[in-house]
């Protein structure tokens, strides 16, 4: 049986192995053409080193070449005070007349292994962080759609949507506080059967509910149905909060 420690030593190593360099070289070299461009070089001088075309070093610049790797390894200090060194290095090459390419494999393979050997929860809590962010522009989006759209029906969904967007980004944040240890999951407060009362409360209504859907419209029908998957959702959150418990 795997110690903790060594599931996380399993993990990382499997993280090694799966890291693709080549992915990690073109975020290296998006990172290095900014760093370089910001320090003053031209853009023809920064392709020389870097071996890349004009054009490249601009796409880099602009955000469309590199990918999502990019801002991953952006946000990993060690990461980029290493790629920040090496932008001096660089600079310090082209002023004293080097042309290039210079080599950024070596470079590519440590930044890799820097980013493979984050713990699993630092993993998680950038996937929920990154979440957070996608359910708050969910949000923004769909309450301007409120406001665009003229039918209260059609605008009474586009809420919903947004309001359960919210939602989600406070429990995510809940989340991520529990991660931190400022937050603190705390015993079942209710009886098994206090909950069981409130599970067949939540199954009745998904039942009385069904007749509805023999309303023709579209938008009355998704409204519905969005009631529905609630009275669901509810009915195994508490099923789960009797498992819970049960085991308490």
């Amino acid at each position: 049986m795997l110690t903790a420690y060594g599931l996380i030593t399993y993990l990382t190593w499997c993280r090694v192995l799966g890291m693709n360099v080549e992915r990690v070289l073109s975020a290296v070299r998006a990172l290095l053409a900014r760093e370089l461009v910001e320090r003053g070089l031209s853009v023809n001088e920064t392709a020389r080193l870097l071996g890349l075309t004009p054009a490249a070093v601009s796409m880099y610049l602009s955000g469309k070449r590199g990918g999502e790797l990019v801002q991953e390894v952006a946000r990993d200090e060690r990461a980029m005070s290493l790629i920040r060194s090496h932008a001096e290095i660089f600079i310090d090459a082209a002023r004293r007349g080097v042309r290039g390419p210079l080599d950024l494999t070596e470079l590519a393979k440590v930044v890799a292994n820097i980013l493979a050997q984050r713990s699993p929860q630092a993993e998680l809590e950038e996937v929920i962080k990154a979440r957070i962010r996608l359910e708050q522009e969910t949000a923004s989006r769909a309450m301007a759609y409120s406001y665009k759209v003229r039918n209260p029906l059609m605008r009474s969904l586009f809420m919903q949507i947004a309001t359960d967007s919210l939602r989600h980004a406070e429990v995510l944040t809940m989340i991520l506080d529990y991660f931190s240890g400022r937050l603190k999951a705390e015993e079942v407060d209710l009886s098994e059967e206090e909950l069981e009362t409130l599970a067949q409360e939540e199954s009745s209504m998904r039942e009385s509910i069904a007749d509805l859907y023999k309303l023709g419209d579209p938008v009355l029908r998704a409204l519905i149905l969005s009631i529905e998957l609630d009275e669901q959702k509810h009915y195994q959150l508490i099923k789960t909060l009797q498992l819970a418990s049960r085991r308490g």
